[in-house]
């Protein structure tokens, strides 16, 4: 997205504030910030369509941390969501429903091989920036701060999670993701994010221990 250059003046108290939010990372600059924080009190960076990994052999397991997510990404104010499932699929239809007790669209969708394959299914219905949970563990995150940061620095993919040489976690993706992934069994760990990596096009987003959650 381009970006047009402005002066503007404000009070010194602000921008000390401002100034305070800086930490080089999540908060690269004062014009950074500026951006970061106008976005999110306009409410500009909402994503509406997020995908769920729930195909594994312990998705019952997963029902509580799938639940927390379709708790926060409501609390976000994404409407959307796809489940993708596999192995016991109907006993996960069965514990999360449809959501519209709480004004959702929940949806499912079944096949592909591995975490990439599973969303190539949806290629021709996303046109948009989306998020992906791919579970291993309750993860809190704000997710206004994870969308703002991965438009603002416009990546096709951020990953947020604690450890680099972690690849599970929430991701946001841009719709050309899905020309890198091939037809086959296919993992966005082993295959897509290192593609991803090569061709600087891939950021992590940190998360702290204290935003984290056990099960």
């Amino acid at each position: 997205m381009e970006r047009k250059r402005i002066t503007i003046s404000i009070q010194e108290d602000l921008l000390k504030k401002l100034d305070q939010s800086i930490d080089g990372v999540k908060m690269r600059n004062r014009s950074h910030a500026i951006e970061f924080f106008l976005s999110e009190s306009l409410n500009v960076a909402k994503i509406e369509t997020a995908i769920i990994m729930a195909g594994g052999k312990g998705a019952l397991r997963l029902i509580p941390a799938i639940e927390n997510s379709i708790e926060l990404l409501k609390n976000y104010g994404v409407t959307n969501i796809i489940i993708a499932i596999g192995y016991l699929g109907e006993k996960v239809k069965q514990n999360i429903g449809n959501g519209k007790k709480n004004n959702l669209n929940i949806s499912y969708i079944e096949g592909g091989e591995g975490t990439a394959g599973a969303l190539s299914l949806l290629k021709d219905k996303i046109k948009n920036t989306f998020i992906v949970v791919n579970l291993d563990e309750i993860m809190n995150i704000n997710f206004e701060e994870l969308v703002n940061f991965h438009l603002s620095h416009k990546p096709l993919s951020t990953i947020a999670t604690e450890n680099t040489k972690n690849l599970k976690g929430y991701y946001v993706f841009e719709p050309e993701i899905f020309a890198l992934i091939s037809e086959g069994f296919s993992m966005l760990e082993e295959d897509i994010f290192p593609k991803l990596m090569k061709n600087n096009d891939l950021l992590f987003f940190p998360i702290f221990r204290s935003e984290l959650t056990s099960e």
